[in-house]
């Protein structure tokens, strides 16, 4: 992931009131402006071109966004507005992954790996004009990811091996330091986090006004925030959002990045995301001419596809790459039913529930053949999974944890921990004669997981196990999975990335995505978590990455024999859009209908 996966009441007091700068635009190219080399033979941009200034570019969406506080994000519904809107120091290329400057131009490494010192671009401005130094980036470390007041899983990324967690200094106005206590390999992916604006926030941090309540920043920039007052350094600012109908961002004219011509991105003047109400809908959209771009389901492929001459569009398939991501059950360890809460603790029972899962049918039905199964917390695509026998090696999956699909073993699992049918209804009851009824939720509208929680709760009947579904709101889904609302068990996925150590926020036992024990942070941990956070903190000292592979695979292992989520199917790569959208092929496994680290903002542009 390149960030973190991803309400709060009106705000005590107010400060201060900045003085508003009129948004104009540069006044020529700053000295130290992103030049974006597309179409330059020798660089990873040759096989794009240079576009034309103007338009709107439509995509869809089936969830509301729930804040535009990038900090304070949990979910992608927020991440996919506020990345375009406010980049990092770091920043990942969207056609090889790897570290790009961003905010910063230049770093070096120093004192045995401890000290990074970046050098800042100089001249840029944020979206209302205000001038970006080095006091903005101390700020978004300092006073907000590294603020306990604040909830912010990015803090969880940045924690070092030894606990600690790195300081960062103003060095001169466009230099910083990043000093750590000890060697951290991780802390360029650490740095890709957002950068926010000191001038426009802190007046509700209560650490530099202790007048302020102590929450007060985690109630900022909510949806009832008029626009206007979103400050970002991106492409696109938020110009309107009208709930179930669409988010519209306009350009944003300070923007520092530029193509090989001298044309000031991004091409476009508008990008629009429209909210419909489920994968169907967007499909119908989509085929309508009422969205350019779509990442379609497998199962649209073969509707799309015969339309690519006649309404001329395109449709990537690339059946040898799984997108980055995980795909899950989850079963809440943590329940306030304590019958439930000792079932789900059971780790034979976790094993019954994975043998529940046909993830053939899943592919078959679901997927259209374009998916494989998924036993691994790591992206399939990073060097470090453990289906790979060395770091960077061929995939084999000698490693995989594999729990295949088996009624007669789930039976008996369910048989052998006291789970049986008491009172002949046909369903198992606890050793009290109570009954045993698990809702399994996903989020509304999404086809393909409703599906698979069908197909789990329809193999459930055939051992006698009651598993019920429910679809709901994603925003309220993920209330329930970050423990503000009591559940049972839940079908979602987490996205991913090269670097394993993006998912300490949910892994380590004190992350703030451990979403099937959050108790373990308050002491009451496993053997396993804590060996987890030993392999965690081990490969994050590591700088050989023979061994860094070495430890993640056993981390992948034991994680995936522990089924503290239960993995089940990861997708093939499928993108389409409409030959109108130039340099729209540009779109990573990791991409959504949105342009998350796909369709990228930059150099997309109409060619009508």
């Amino acid at each position: 992931m390149k960030r973190l996966i991803v309400i709060l009441a009106a705000l005590t007091a107010i400060l201060m009131i900045p003085v508003a700068v009129s948004a104009q635009g540069y006044d020529k190219q700053p000295a130290d402006a992103v030049i974006v080399p597309l179409g330059v033979a020798g660089t990873d941009y040759a096989a794009l071109e240079p576009g034309v200034r103007g338009g709107t570019v439509y995509v869809g969406t089936i969830s509301n966004p729930k804040k535009w506080n990038a900090v304070t994000a949990h979910e992608t519904s927020t991440t996919q507005y506020t990345n375009i809107m406010q980049p990092g120091l770091v920043n990942l290329n969207p056609i090889t992954a790897g570290y790009d400057p961003e905010l910063a131009k230049s770093w070096e490494v120093s004192d045995e790996n401890k000290v990074i010192t970046f050098k800042l671009r100089q001249g840029l401005k944020w979206s209302d004009g205000t001038p970006f130094t080095a006091d903005d980036v101390v700020f978004s470390f300092m006073d907000l990811y590294l603020n306990e007041d604040v909830e912010t899983d990015t803090r969880d990324v940045l924690q070092l091996p030894d606990g600690n967690f790195p300081v960062v200094e103003k060095v001169d106005d466009y230099t910083v330091k990043v000093v750590c206590s000890v060697a951290f390999r991780p802390i360029l992916n650490s740095m890709t986090a957002n950068i926010l604006p000191k001038h426009k926030l802190e007046q509700f941090v209560h650490k530099l006004h202790p007048e302020v309540a102590a929450d007060a920043f985690n109630q900022v920039w909510g949806l009832d925030t008029n626009p206007k007052d979103l400050v970002g350094m991106g492409a696109f600012m938020v110009e309107s959002y009208t709930p179930d109908l669409n988010v519209v961002m306009k350009r944003n004219p300070y923007y520092y990045h530029y193509d090989p011509k001298g044309t000031q991105l991004p091409y476009l003047d508008k990008y629009v995301v429209l909210t419909v109400a489920s994968q169907d809908v967007l499909l119908l959209k989509y085929q309508n001419g009422e969205i350019d771009c779509f990442a379609p389901r497998p199962q649209d492929i073969p509707i799309l596809k015969p339309e690519e001459k006649q309404k001329n569009l395109t449709v990537l398939v690339n059946k040898e790459m799984p997108g980055f991501g995980t795909t899950w059950v989850v079963l809440n360890w943590d329940t306030q039913d304590t019958k439930y809460r000792e079932l789900f603790r059971n780790l034979k029972f976790r094993q019954a529930l994975a043998h529940l899962f046909d993830k053939d049918t899943m592919i078959r039905n679901l997927f259209n053949g374009l998916a494989v199964p998924q036993w691994s917390p790591v992206s399939y695509l990073s060097p470090y999974y453990a289906g790979r026998e060395k770091y960077a090696g061929p995939v084999t999956e000698k490693n995989a944890v594999v729990f295949p699909y088996d009624l007669e073993k789930a039976a008996a699992l369910l048989d052998e921990i006291g789970l049986k049918d008491t009172n002949g209804d046909g369903y198992r009851d606890f050793a009290d004669g109570t009954p045993v009824e698990i809702e399994l939720n996903t989020n509304a509208g999404n086809t393909t997981r409703e599906g698979a929680c069908l197909i789990i709760a329809d193999d459930a009947k055939k051992v006698n196990l009651k598993v019920t579904t429910a679809f709901i709101d994603f925003n309220v889904l993920v209330n329930r999975l970050m423990g503000q609302e009591d559940y049972k068990a839940i079908y979602l996925g987490l996205t991913g990335g090269t670097e394993p150590h993006s998912g300490a926020n949910v892994y380590m036992s004190t992350g703030g995505l451990h979403a099937w024990h959050y108790s373990a942070a308050t002491g009451d941990i496993t053997e396993v978590e804590k060996r987890v956070d030993e392999l965690t903190n081990l490969a994050a000292a590591e700088f050989d990455l023979d061994k860094v592979f070495e430890y993640y695979k056993e981390y992948q292992i034991i994680l995936s024999q522990d089924l503290g989520f239960l993995y089940t199917i990861n997708q093939a790569f499928v993108y389409s859009y409409y030959n109108r959208i130039g340099n729209a092929q540009v779109a990573s496994p990791n991409a959504t209908p949105s342009g998350n680290n796909g369709l990228t903002m930059d150099f997309i542009f109409r060619k009508s």
